[in-house]
């Protein structure tokens, strides 16, 4: 998989590094990643397992709210 400046990516099996974006494209089976919660890291792509994360429309995450909401006035009342 290639990896472009931008891309937002997480790291499998480290969850606790949070998400990330690429810094520059890849180059020689490395990419730089600036992490939320860890900083840059170089990544050797043979050994680190990235997955693209992709972007919602900010209208999807206002009807995903109003669904999670919907099902606590539910339980509340169960």
């Amino acid at each position: 998989m290639e990896f472009l400046h931008g891309d937002r990516v997480r790291v499998l099996g480290k969850p606790e590094w949070g998400p990330g974006y690429i810094q520059g494209g890849s180059r020689n089976g490395r990419v730089r990643v600036r992490f939320k919660n860890v900083g840059k890291k170089v990544l050797d792509l043979q050994h680190a397992k990235l997955m693209k994360v992709a972007l919602r429309d900010p209208a999807w995450f206002e009807q995903r709210a109003r669904e999670v909401g919907y099902r606590r006035q539910l339980d509340e009342l169960n």
